[in-house]
């Protein structure tokens, strides 16, 4: 009976439990050609339509908002950037150009790790139980990031929609819902690729 016992504990010990692979220590089995080939290529279509759409609609959104995204950026007090009024075009740029395709790299990270979280690859969502204030406190910051991107989003179509004579009430908001559609999706792409590997 004591050497059943003895069985029984050294079966339940801890140098005999397996460990649970979390985070960085789980195991990753390699991509294969194909995978990486078509995520590149997918990026390589995908990323630079997004970008232009951001560059152009998000960009005039934040013009209105707030004027001082109007400047030029080769008015800018940095190094080299006062040759960029010597050229057709570049000359044009301006700071809301620039700050529209930082937040839509900003927006795609932050779904990205949405999905992440959601698919329990990540380690911000262990926080809602053993610290809840920093859990709801990043929640709360991406869901404010989201939710200002889809209004300058929706403020700059409707100033382009001045332009464009009249259009139905309801193209405005359902456009702004498929931005924050792609952007979801491609967050999504993103994270499925980086963790579908991982045993």
């Amino acid at each position: 009976m004591f050497g059943q016992l003895g069985s029984f504990d050294e079966a339940f010990s801890e140098s005999h439990v397996e460990p649970v692979r979390s985070g960085a220590s789980r195991l990753r089995k390699r991509k294969t050609i194909k995978q990486i080939t078509t995520f590149w290529s997918a990026n390589a279509l995908a990323i630079p339509v997004i970008g232009l759409i951001a560059a152009s609609l998000v960009a005039q959104g934040l013009r209105g908002v707030m004027p001082i995204f109007q400047l030029r950026l080769y008015k800018l007090p940095i190094p080299g950037l006062a040759a960029m009024k010597n050229y057709q075009g570049f000359d044009k740029f301006d700071i809301a150009i620039l700050m529209s395709l930082l937040l839509f790299g900003l927006v795609s990270c932050l779904w990205c790790r949405i999905f992440t979280e959601l698919s329990g690859h990540g380690t911000i969502s262990d926080q809602r139980i053993k610290n809840p204030i920093i859990f709801y406190l990043l929640t709360s910051i991406a869901g404010i990031i989201i939710g200002v991107d889809a209004l300058i989003f929706f403020t700059g179509l409707l100033a382009a929609e001045a332009g464009w004579g009249e259009t139905p009430w309801f193209v405005a908001p359902v456009a702004t819902l498929l931005w924050v559609s792609i952007l979801a999706i491609l967050g999504w792409y993103h994270s499925d690729y980086h963790h579908s590997n991982i045993l």
